[in-house]
């Protein structure tokens, strides 16, 4: 990934490192690890823009399968985007999948810095009268910093050129995934040079330090302010925090948006829509068993040790229970439930993304599924391609057997339409009347 040229990088610089001079200069002592504290706020943004980045980005389509892809696997061929302010270009749901890695990152940056800070970070950092007014100031610095940065990156084109992948600052993210770990480290130095050199010694030590901190993430911003589009970038160059926005080559395992499908001429004879119940409740479903919703499709067997997990602590809550111990039963049930509603969750909204928005049409030589929110036809089949029509209305067809059903068919692939027999569009997913929809795709044989 190359640096783009842009003095909204330098002033986004400037002002994060304004505040952190500030935070030397009132906490003496204790700089090192307040500036330590802003620079986490700092990687969070960091980290907020790279999702805003990726969902903003070209859309592309890959085959890999991944332990983040394949949640949301049903977003893969979404055509389309959703405009959420002008100031910005359409959000492409395709790219969702790359944002749930990022989020991942972030729950994780937090939970651990969070535990860290309250348990070693020094109870007189949190008790200045200076603390709320210099964490609004970096709140504000950060959120300013990255909002000129993600406004360098639209303006340049950027999200016209680079797929999703390609705009990660992977050693940025490593760092905000451990951050932990490094405020510890910072809050360990200054406590045990405090009590081994004592207050005076410490003081110098510790600003000097966070001045050389402060000054080489300037002169990064100074440095990625002056990069060109057109200038070679080396391995350093590729992952930019600062300069995060890019022009940078299609990854090979990637392929551009196919174009949108044909679609019959006139109006269609009759429409149906997913009836929203059975969405939420296919979303419950796949979090359980990480697929077999609407296409018959599961995820990567990795994704099994995060529900056996949550199963096995849920069974030592029981046994805890019935020993006596219902505090510690108490915990570890919410911990168990925790993961289950987060998983449900996350597939309900997948699941709503996916076919939230859906209505089947059904022409007269052809159906066509029709996104409403993204305004455009997402997949369509010809009559005369479809084969081996079925119903099903279990618990993957119908969802808590509720009033709907599933059509699935076998489809001839017409690479020239951009139909493949490996993208999840060969079901009529959850409708009032699957019956009527089999019926009507086996309408080729009245033709």
């Amino acid at each position: 990934m190359r640096l783009i040229g842009d003095r909204r990088i330098l002033l986004g610089s400037v002002c994060v490192e304004t505040v952190a001079t500030a935070i030397v200069l009132l906490y003496g002592h204790l700089s090192l690890i307040a500036v330590a504290v802003l620079y986490w706020i700092d990687l969070l943004f960091l980290t907020l823009r790279t999702m805003a980045q990726q969902l903003l980005s070209r859309p592309v389509t890959d085959d890999r399968s991944t332990l983040f892809q394949r949640p949301f696997r049903l977003l893969a061929h979404k055509r389309g985007s959703i405009t959420v302010t002008d100031r910005l270009p359409g959000v492409y749901l395709r790219n969702a999948a790359g944002v749930s890695g990022a989020v991942f990152i972030l729950v994780l940056s937090a939970a651990t810095t969070a535990y860290v800070a309250a348990v070693y970070v020094p109870g007189e950092l949190w008790g200045s009268p200076a603390t709320p007014l210099v964490l609004g100031g970096g709140l504000v610095a950060a959120a300013t910093k990255s909002w000129l940065a993600l406004k360098a990156y639209v303006d340049s084109g950027g999200h016209e050129i680079n797929p999703a992948s390609a705009v990660t600052p992977r050693k940025r993210m490593l760092a905000f995934a451990v951050y932990g770990g490094l405020l510890w480290l910072a809050s360990k130095w200054t406590l045990s040079t405090l009590s081994q050199e004592g207050p005076e010694i410490t003081r110098a030590g510790m600003m000097v330090s966070a001045s050389v901190v402060i000054v080489s993430r300037l002169a990064y911003g100074w440095y990625a302010s002056r990069a060109r589009p057109d200038d070679e970038g080396t391995d350093a160059m590729s992952e930019s925090d600062d300069g995060a926005a890019s022009q940078g080559r299609s990854e090979p395992a990637t392929k551009r948006d196919v174009s949108l499908p044909s679609v019959p001429e006139g109006e269609p004879r009759e429409t149906m829509v997913p009836v929203r119940a059975s969405i939420l409740a296919a979303g419950v479903v796949n979090a359980m068993t990480t697929g077999g919703v609407v296409d018959n499709q599961f995820g990567h067997w990795r994704q099994f040790t995060i529900r056996v997990g949550a199963a096995g602590i849920l069974v030592v809550a029981v046994l805890a229970l019935l020993d006596g111990a219902v505090v510690v039963s108490a915990a570890l049930a919410a911990i168990s439930l925790g993961v289950v509603g987060a998983l449900s969750t996350v597939s309900a909204i997948h699941m709503l993304l996916a076919l939230g928005g859906v209505k089947y049409e059904f022409h007269q030589s052809g159906m066509v599924a029709y996104d409403r929110y993204l305004g455009r036809p997402q997949w369509s089949v010809s009559y005369d391609r479809v084969r081996n029509v079925s119903v099903e209305r279990g618990l993957f067809g119908s969802p808590l057997w509720l009033d709907a059903g599933t059509v699935f068919f076998d489809r001839i692939s017409d690479p020239e339409n951009g139909e493949s027999a490996r993208e999840p569009r060969s079901s009529i997913a959850f409708v009032p009347n699957p019956e009527r929809a089999g019926e009507l795709l086996r309408s080729r044989d009245e033709q």
